[in-house]
């Protein structure tokens, strides 16, 4: 569990260097020549989303390494999706990093007028997003499915599942964080979504809990960024 434990944390790393990225100041440096992006659209467009897609590979031969043995069939078609879902969670990192960044400087002025402007919105704004969050989605559902199917041969202990709950406590802030304070878009839904399905697998699924870390780890952060970012916007 040792190489298990630090994965997730460096999964929850991730999410703590794109929320810093994001929402502070520090990376709003243009890189030369031309000014071509700021550190942050370089940094959230390929070292974050690099990290994040090599770290679920590896969590995907962990799963394999420590799980009981699957069908041939299963893990064919989980594999397919984990390839599916790294591509389009790529081409939807980019397409809007770009596009986010030729909005904000040269179109972000209340006025979409010109054909120029009108595409690069609806890059930035609509068709990165649904590439992007198609690609996440195939990632979770590729890697909570090889779990499920390949469940983890040893229960985890309570030191285990309390190691995991810290870190699931970390990615839930960042989630939170990202989620909270923007107006309800695509971003909750797709979440929520996968809240649900992980909390359906690990409660309603023929495993225990115990067997499914992976699984665990996402229903317990997902579950608490998505129903904080609810609670907080009815109250506030």
């Amino acid at each position: 569990m040792k190489i298990f434990h630090i994965l997730l944390t460096g999964l929850s790393a991730t999410i703590v260097a794109l929320s810093i990225n994001r929402l502070t100041p520090i990376t709003q440096q243009y890189l030369q020549p031309y000014d071509y992006l700021r550190v942050m659209d370089f940094l959230a467009m390929i070292p974050i989303p690099l990290a994040s897609v090599l770290l679920y590979y590896f969590l995907k031969e962990n799963i394999m390494k420590n799980g009981k043995a699957a069908r041939i069939t299963h893990l064919a078609v989980f594999n397919l999706l984990l390839i599916t879902g790294i591509y389009l969670f790529a081409a939807g990192s980019g397409t809007h990093e770009v596009t986010n960044y030729l909005n904000i400087r040269f179109c972000d002025s209340g006025e979409s007028a010109t054909t120029i402007c009108r595409i690069i919105a609806y890059n930035d704004d609509e068709f990165s997003h649904y590439v992007y969050y198609a690609g996440f989605i195939l990632l979770n559902i590729a890697l909570m499915g090889i779990e499920y199917f390949h469940p983890r041969t040893n229960a985890v202990t309570r030191r285990g599942i309390a190691a995991i709950s810290a870190n699931s406590f970390i990615i839930g802030l960042g989630i939170f964080a990202n989620l909270a304070f923007e107006e309800i878009g695509i971003d909750l839904y797709i979440f929520g979504a996968v809240m649900l399905l992980a909390l359906w697998l690990l409660f309603k699924g023929k495993h225990k809990p115990a067997h499914l870390p992976v699984t665990m780890y996402f229903a317990i952060s997902y579950t608490l960024g998505v129903v904080g970012t609810l609670i907080y916007g009815t109250l506030i």
